[in-house]
């Protein structure tokens, strides 16, 4: 559903697997250009701040790369604008579902709007 309302504004596209790689939980690389997904925030697999947020970083990053190869279609709705770190910003939909809403709900990821984030070390 979240696809269909955001759709309306701009266009999803379903992308061919074979030239996505994905970074960590919350980025992917495609087309030659970083992609922050947006909606989460992931923990850190590159310099985190201790041992729980690697793990947990990695299973985020585990499942992403999981999801992806479900044999579901995925569909990305490159959004305008880049991030601090000169990244493109984008959603990325599997088998029609947001994959923050995914992460989310399985405690691998926090909603995320931009602004000031949370640690992951207690």
């Amino acid at each position: 559903m979240a696809l269909a309302l955001i759709a309306g504004q701009v266009d999803a596209e379903t992308i061919n697997l074979a030239t996505v790689y994905v970074v960590d939980g919350d980025t992917i690389r495609m087309d030659g250009d970083s992609w922050r997904l947006v909606g989460l925030d992931t923990p850190e697999t590159y310099e985190p701040g201790c041992d729980y947020e690697l793990a947990l970083g990695q299973a985020a990053t585990a499942r992403l790369r999981g999801l992806m190869a479900s044999g579901r279609v995925v569909e990305v709705i490159r959004l305008p604008g880049r991030d601090r770190f000169d990244r493109g910003l984008a959603r990325l939909f599997i088998g029609g579902e947001d994959i923050a809403d995914i992460l989310v709900r399985e405690g691998l990821a926090r909603p995320y709007e931009g602004g000031r984030r949370l640690g992951w070390c207690g």
